[in-house]
């Protein structure tokens, strides 16, 4: 299934990051991610059933939950990257800061898709992509792929 989006920089958002779009395609076309589901991306600026926005704290925490955090519309369209996670990332995930990125795009999308949150499902398995992992990872081992998501299924 293609799914088309746009990739936007809120105004606030300071500094610019450069390569940001390229990084999201990549994320989200990876071949352990999503694709293993069928979901296919392709950015699309003009014709676009999701927005993707990179944002600030601010921002975020008008539209989310927490400010902290990055979210996204359960099986809606709308996604914001927290500015400062995509800068800084998490360190309570243990991934390196590329990783992190990786797995918050994964996440996110994941919500839009109609995915929830999952808990950690055993000690030393890799944690679920759906897992909030920004928070901690408890006993799992660190982890951005979706394949082993999809074998929780």
């Amino acid at each position: 299934m293609k799914i088309k989006y746009k990739f936007q920089i809120d105004e606030d958002v300071f500094p610019k990051p450069k390569n940001t779009a390229q990084l999201i395609m990549i994320y989200l076309n990876d071949p352990d991610g999503w694709a293993l589901f069928g979901y296919f991306f392709e950015e699309d600026s003009a014709d676009y059933s999701v927005i993707i926005r990179l944002s600030t704290p601010k921002t975020i925490g008008t539209i989310c939950k927490d400010s902290n955090l990055s979210c996204a519309t359960l099986g809606g369209s709308d996604m914001y990257i927290n500015s400062d996670r995509w800068f800084h990332g998490a360190p309570k995930s243990k991934l390196s800061l590329d990783n992190y990125r990786q797995y918050i795009v994964s996440h996110e999308i994941g919500h839009i898709l109609g995915f929830d949150h999952q808990k950690c499902p055993c000690k030393g398995c890799p944690a679920p992509i759906m897992m909030q992992q920004t928070l901690g990872i408890g006993q799992c081992r660190p982890n951005t792929k979706t394949d082993f998501f999809s074998r929780q299924k």
